[in-house]
């Protein structure tokens, strides 16, 4: 591995958590510029639910607004991730996360954590890594009521 590979690993390391990052501060119009111009956002309940899409940074803006920012807290907690290829303008990876909101729901505070998997495939335009592709895998929810 090249000093440039290991740079490239640690900024696309860098991508998935500032992703995380702007999702729970709720900066979402920030957090679609992580995709690319047309970037592809993909989520499915299990590996073998359908696959629903999103496409371009426009489409990925209302889709985060609709779920981050009417949430009264919101959490992720990034896990592993490894990339399975790598080029200098192309890669994919797979990266885990735990991702908790708080919404209210008939004056109670309900907690949702979603345990995903996430298949990326990034590009790298200009000198700096993009989000291409995003499929989101939800292994595993829970919700319940938050007890205070």
């Amino acid at each position: 591995m090249n000093m440039q590979e290991i740079q490239d690993r640690m900024e696309i390391r860098e991508l998935t958590d500032v992703f995380a990052n702007l999702a729970d501060t709720k900066e979402v119009e920030k957090q679609v510029e992580l995709f690319m111009e047309d970037g592809l956002l993909e989520f499915q309940m299990g590996f073998d639910g359908e696959i629903n899409e999103i496409r371009g940074r426009a489409a990925l803006l209302e889709a985060f607004r609709g779920t981050v920012c009417p949430a009264k807290n919101v959490y992720h907690l990034n896990g592993q991730q490894t990339l399975t290829s790598y080029s200098e303008n192309e890669a994919e990876g797979v990266a885990y996360c735990q991702a908790t909101l708080v919404n209210e729901e008939d004056g109670k505070d309900i907690v949702t954590t979603n345990y995903v998997r996430y298949s990326d495939i990034y590009a790298k335009e200009n000198g700096k890594w993009y989000i291409k592709r995003r499929r989101t895998t939800f292994l595993l929810s829970d919700k319940h009521v938050l007890n205070a």
